[in-house]
């Protein structure tokens, strides 16, 4: 029989396994530093600067930047050069995927009007009904999730998968509900685009365990997301605190018996030598890309102000750089997007989008 792990089975599991010791915060490892060398390295090559404490970039299926200019509480276009094509209003702009129709899905705040306080919602911004032109999609959004019930949660990564539909990622700082614990991957489908109707809440994925703890599935506080072009699979990063694992890498699997995600790597199978699973790999990874071309993984820890590359097998590329790297100077950085071998990241506390480029090429 076909199933899909949800809440109700994720109950189930979180029940069955409260026979166990809990897991002793004081067992995880210290945190790894990080020793970056080789003869590929990423050299500056760019600025774009005209932000407040940008939060996340993407680079779109329409082949534009979109900039999520958190403070200015705005989102910016900008083409390949770096000019500002247009902007949208929205606050505090979060996380952005941009969909087969190039509609933007983003996550955001608003302020409502019953409770008087900021939450968080998912809106779908339609690109294409405004013709390209990101300030006239003004008038074509529609809101798809809100979190009036609890104003502290917020949505922090987006991810596009097959089949019209999408991954967000939600945080919060509580976690005990074993229902509707604030942090949660949910999985959403997009509507008809001749429907009138937002697009609809599929469930929970229940194939990850919410709260602290030493499992390759624990999620306590997520801060990004990102999704593989054209798979269901994706890597969720969080904050290091109360986990052992601060990047999941999850895969589809779909069987006779069996649909959901699963570890990519898990050290209970003997592959606790992969790099990407090092134990306490980083300490506030802030931002995550995916390299279309190769699948290769990059992971931005604001704390250590540092870009780790893994390859589609998990290992660790020398051509990760950060503090220790000649003649980079990161303050705080985020979002990052890769685009035609290069990377555009956000280094949120001066204000700026800084390119690199590989010094030899992938």
């Amino acid at each position: 029989m076909k199933f899909r792990l949800t809440s109700i089975t994720f109950f189930i599991l979180t029940a069955l396994g409260g026979c166990q010791s809990p897991y002793d915060i004081n067992d995880l490892p210290q945190a790894t530093n990080f020793h970056f060398s080789g003869d590929t390295t990423y050299i500056q090559t760019g600025v774009w600067s005209g932000f407040n404490r940008p939060n996340g970039i993407l680079y779109g299926r329409d082949q534009l930047f979109y900039v999520l200019d958190t403070y200015n509480n705005r989102i910016v276009m900008l083409n390949q050069a770096g000019n500002e094509l247009s902007e949208l209003g929205i606050l505090q702009p979060l996380a952005a995927a941009q969909d087969t129709r190039l509609d933007l899905i983003v996550a955001a705040s608003a302020v409502d009007p019953v409770i008087k306080d900021t939450i968080a919602i998912i809106v779908r911004v339609k690109l294409a009904a405004a013709l390209g032109v990101l300030s006239a999609a003004k008038l074509e959004i529609d809101t798809i999730w809100r979190e009036s019930a609890h104003p502290q949660r917020r949505f922090v990564g987006v991810g596009i998968i097959p089949n019209d539909e999408y991954l967000v990622a939600r945080d919060g700082p509580n976690n005990s509900s074993p229902v509707d614990p604030d942090a949660r991957i949910l999985l959403f489908r997009n509507v008809h685009e001749n429907s009138t109707a937002p697009d609809s809440f599929i469930t929970p994925l229940g194939d990850l365990q919410t709260g602290i703890g030493g499992s390759i599935t624990s999620l306590n506080h997520p801060t990004g997301l990102a999704t593989f072009p054209g798979k269901s699979d994706f890597v969720v990063i969080q904050k290091a605190a109360g986990v052992q694992y601060t990047a999941l890498w999850m895969v589809y699997s779909k069987t006779t018996d069996f649909e959901g995600w699963l570890p990519k790597f898990d050290p209970a199978a003997g592959q606790g030598g992969i790099d990407f699973i090092l134990p306490n790999r980083f300490l506030d990874p802030e931002g995550i890309a995916i390299d279309p071309s190769r699948s290769d993984v990059f992971i931005v820890d604001a704390q250590q102000d540092s870009v780790v590359r893994f390859n589609s097998r998990g290992f660790f590329q020398t051509s990760s750089f950060g503090a220790r790297s000649p003649q980079i100077a990161l303050d705080h950085p985020h979002g990052i997007a890769v685009a035609q071998r290069v990377l555009y990241l956000c280094d949120t506390d001066k204000n700026r989008i800084v390119i690199y480029g590989l010094s030899t090429g992938f």
